[in-house]
């Protein structure tokens, strides 16, 4: 008696709920975020630039490395001609000197990581128009990315067609860029 009693609840219950079709389907896309980024010709130029401005950054760090390595052999040839107090004035002033230089290094490579993300993000802001274009002539409610899917068929994936859009409309970028 119980059991019936549940079922005509739970059927009671379930009446008022929205009504699937298991003929119906969910229209959802495949997207590799990653592979668009660096596959796309506006992606790839803007990781081209990170990559020139990464490089430029070890550039002057080795330079400034070399720089002190000098400056701490020519300290350390000096030593017999100096005072121990002299030397240690000169060696503390030059560690402080390493320390706040290897500080403001730091920084730069904090920011540097900064600017890349948010170049990163320039290019999803970017690209969202032409995402959502695709998804309205495809009909779509949501691309996924790959790793959020279990399983599939064949053909989910939109990234080439994406990249292949965007190159279109985009190219390097270079042409389009609101730069004065």
């Amino acid at each position: 008696m119980r059991r019936l009693l549940c079922v005509v609840l739970l059927a009671g219950g379930l009446a008022g709920a929205p009504a699937v079709s298991f003929g119906q389907t969910v229209q959802f896309r495949i997207l590799d975020e990653e592979r668009l980024l660096r596959e796309s010709e506006l992606g790839q130029q803007i990781l081209s630039d990170i990559r020139d401005a990464e490089q430029e950054l070890e550039e002057e760090n080795q330079r400034i490395s070399d720089q002190l390595a000098e400056e701490e052999r020519e300290l350390t040839e000096a030593r017999a001609d100096m005072s121990p107090e002299e030397f240690r004035e000169r060696a503390d002033a030059f560690d402080m000197r390493v320390e706040a230089i290897r500080t403001e290094r730091n920084q730069r490579s904090v920011e540097l990581g900064q600017q890349s993300e948010a170049e990163a993000q320039r290019f999803f802001d970017t690209v969202l128009p032409v995402l959502t274009g695709m998804m309205d002539e495809q009909g779509l409610v949501a691309l996924l990315k790959p790793d959020s899917l279990i399983i599939g068929v064949d053909g989910l994936d939109i990234t080439d067609a994406a990249i292949e859009r965007l190159d279109a409309e985009f190219g390097s970028g270079e042409e389009t860029s609101d730069d004065p």
